[in-house]
């Protein structure tokens, strides 16, 4: 038979030691280390997914940036198309329009004496008014007799006649013709 040994402390317990503060003081140290080593665990962890985030951050701008880039690179494509569709949508106006403008313009070429040039000819609903020059008082009357006797248009008005204003002999006049009603 063994002998059984017999444990020698030189330094005897505290009476505290051996009650349930004494218990739990080392039962809360052994467990504190596990739990300090668990929450530098969480910490490295959120330090290195920090990582990860500011590398897909940085990878984002960097697209942004060059979507950007395209998306400017269109900017002047779309006020094109843009300029164009208002372009056919005032063509499509004018085609749908009930003054059909090529036979107006024809209208004009008929009664136009050959002395006599239009600086500008605006054509509405309503009417249609012409500024310009005619080189003789024949040419004026002629204009103006073609006009009223056209089948196109009445309300023939001839509303500012007056001389050149350079040293031409050319005359200037506004008139303006309305449509007769169909």
């Amino acid at each position: 038979m063994t002998a059984r040994k017999k444990e020698i402390n030189l330094l005897p317990k505290e009476p505290w030691e051996t009650g349930i503060l004494g218990q739990l003081i080392p039962w809360t140290l052994s467990v504190g280390r596990y739990v300090v080593v668990f929450v530098e665990l969480i910490v490295i962890s959120a330090f290195l997914y920090r990582f990860g985030l500011d590398r897909k951050l940085t990878d984002l701008n960097e697209k942004i940036k060059q979507k950007q880039a395209i998306v400017s690179s269109y900017g002047d494509l779309e006020a094109k198309f843009n300029r164009a569709q208002g372009q056919l949508q005032k063509i499509k106006a004018t085609e749908e329009a009930p003054v059909k403008i090529d036979e107006v313009l024809d209208h004009i070429s008929q009664i136009t004496p050959a002395d006599a040039a239009y600086k500008s000819i605006m054509i509405n609903q309503k009417e249609v008014s012409l500024q310009g020059k005619v080189l003789s008082e024949a040419g004026l009357a002629t204009l103006l007799t073609q006009a009223q006797a056209s089948k196109e248009f009445s309300d023939v008005r001839l509303e500012n006649v007056s001389s050149g204003i350079d040293n031409s002999q050319a005359i200037v006049f506004r008139m303006s013709l309305g449509f007769k009603q169909k």
